[in-house]
Parts: C-alpha cells; structure tokens; sequence
C-alpha cells in the first residue's frame, strides 16, 4: 500500500475519465503509522488527503484515539495549516456535564465538521453524510464522553433532510459500520434495508474486501478492504432521476504502482 501509490492511482483513474470523479473514505484514516506521533501538531494525514484529492471523508472509531481533545487539535492544526477535506459526521453527542469534550464541540460548531454537506455536479444535487456504526462506537473507549446517536434513527431523519428540504438527487452515506458474513451482525445492509433513499453506501470499518457491490433493495453498498490495500472504483450514471450502476473494481496497490 501507501499514500504515493494511492496518489497514483486516483491521478490515473481521474485523467481516464471526463465526467466528474469523487474520492471518498469511511473512516480510519488516522493513526497505524509514524504519522500518528506528529498528528496533533501537523494535521498530516489531513492534509496529505487534501492534497492527494479527497473531496468528502467521514471519522472511525480510530480518529478518537487521541481522545475528544486530541481529534480536536488535529482537526485545527490540518485547517490552519493547509486544509483538509470536507469532513461530514452526524451522530456524536457531546456530554453536557463534562468538560473534556468541550474542545471537539466547538470545531464541530465552528463547521470543521458538518453533519452533512450538498455539492451540485453539472446539475446534480449530490447529498453527503457520514456515520458510525454501533460496533465501532463500542471500540471508541477513548472517545468517551461523547456519545453516538444510534445510526438507523439519525440516518432517517437525515435523508429526509437531504431528500426533502434540500432537494438533491442522490444520497451517499459514508459508513464507519461495515459488513460480516453473518447478515445478523452486517450493520450497513441493515443500514440499507431499513432506510430507504440512499443511493450508495461507502462502507468501512470490517475490512472486507467486496470484489463485487452488494445491491439491498435499492442501495448499493462498496466496501475496499482496509490498510491502503486497495482502491475502489466505483462507476456510476444518472438517468430519469434513477444512480444506476454502470461499473466497479478493487485496485490492488502493490509495487507495481510507481508512487
């Protein structure tokens, strides 16, 4: 894997394409590496990230390692000192009898993170929104005191949001919940079984490596595996006010990639 390969591959899979092209992630982005030590100073994931082209990113379980206060530094430091990509998160909830999330709250507040964003691409209104799942809220020990708003009731009143008051065409939820082989513990197909009105679920958080889109009702889910070993391409068009599928595959970054 690696950042210089994954740069490769967005610059090549962007120059073969004339219709816009989006990079997206679910989460986890942070901590794993020697970035990690200087992360709170420098951004630098962030802003590698920024930098690298990612438009819309939403936070793991892993970017609460720091603790409330330490997510918050590193989210200030990236914006001061370069810029980041726009960062959707919805379902925290901050404790209002503690004070060692305080910090966090108020880049939250401040639209560091935003609970959702639209973005209009040659005409099409495209909504945004980023979650975390209940398995990945019960591994965020270090995320206390926030707590997370369960993830199927906020994502209802979310696309109703997105579909209603802000009139976009398409819903894309980037999900720190993940899928499993066993359908009882997969959060993001329930995800898409009992929400109606998402387009596409960029899945994260179980690292699995889903060779081909699951397709739930309506909703079509990816998922690229986890530790930069791959990057998901994922074609679509929109006709008659229907997202249709029209091409996926998992990108393996290997040494045969120049960085």
């Amino acid at each position: 894997g690696g950042w210089a390969r994954i740069a490769t591959v967005i610059n090549s899979e962007k120059s073969k394409r004339t219709n816009p092209t989006l990079i997206l992630d679910a989460g986890d982005f942070l901590m794993g590496s020697l970035f990690h030590m200087v992360a709170r100073e420098e951004g630098l994931e962030l802003r590698l990230m920024k930098e690298m082209g990612y438009d819309v990113v939403t936070l793991g379980n892993h970017e609460f390692v720091l603790m409330p206060h330490g997510l918050a530094r590193i989210l200030t430091s990236a914006y001061q000192k370069g810029g980041m990509p726009e960062i959707v998160f919805l379902n925290a909830i901050f404790s209002q009898g503690s004070s060692e999330d305080d910090t966090l709250e108020e880049v939250f507040k401040k639209g560091l993170v935003k609970p959702y964003i639209v973005k209009q691409i040659q005409g099409i209104r495209i909504g945004f929104y980023g979650i975390l799942g209940n398995d990945a809220a019960e591994v965020s020990p270090f995320a206390r005191p926030v707590k997370f708003r369960d993830p199927i009731d906020i994502s209802r009143e979310m696309v109703k949001i997105l579909r209603e008051k802000e009139k976009v065409d398409m819903v894309i939820c980037l999900s720190h919940r993940g899928i499993k082989e066993d359908k009882s513990l997969s959060e993001d197909d329930r995800l898409a079984r009992e929400v109606p009105g998402i387009d596409i679920i960029v899945s994260g958080h179980t690292h699995k490596k889903l060779k081909t889109p699951l397709k739930v009702n309506q909703t079509i889910i990816v998922h690229a595996g986890a530790f930069g070993e791959y990057v998901g391409v994922l074609d679509l068009s929109y006709e008659n006010g229907k997202v249709k599928l029209k091409g996926y595959r998992l990108v393996e970054i290997n040494d045969s990639i120049p960085g």
